[in-house]
């Protein structure tokens, strides 16, 4: 039998922006969701030899875009970075990790790019547990590299 060789956590790491760039992991965001999307337009033709058919539809690849929702809960010390990068375009890096029985897990690879914090999400519960939400919107290409 086969199984699929799969991640069971994922870090968002932000970078700092300066030339030789440090990223940092954003503590406390514990669930990523990761969305590649491949844009289309839609155009329908039909066959010039069956014109009574109705035409079928054809798929035009117009762009890609990767986003990414973080989950979990919000570290105080982070409240001011999520101020700062919102709406702000910078560099993140999205590491995806299998437990190992180590305090950080095996590194199977890393999303890079540039992405836009579109969202910075608080939701304090007087009565339960309280949490955050960030979502990322690529701008421009990403790379993955896998660990070898």
């Amino acid at each position: 039998m086969s199984v699929p060789n799969e991640s069971d956590f994922a870090l968002i790491k932000i970078g700092d922006g300066e030339a030789t760039e440090t990223f940092t992991a954003i503590c406390g965001i514990e669930n990523v969701s990761i969305n590649r999307t491949a844009n289309t337009n839609d155009r329908f033709r039909r066959d010039c030899a069956k014109p009574g058919v109705p035409a079928v539809r054809r798929s035009r690849t117009t762009g890609k875009q990767m986003d990414i929702t973080g989950t979990g809960g919000v570290d105080k010390a982070s409240i001011a970075d999520f101020e700062a990068a919102l709406g702000i375009v910078g560099n993140y890096q999205i590491e995806l990790y299998q437990y190992d029985g180590t305090d950080t897990g095996d590194l199977m690879g890393t999303f890079a790019g540039a992405f836009n914090m579109t969202s910075a999400n608080m939701s304090l519960d007087a009565n339960g547990d309280s949490s955050g939400e960030v979502t990322l919107a690529s701008d421009g290409t990403w790379t993955w590299t896998a660990e070898a």
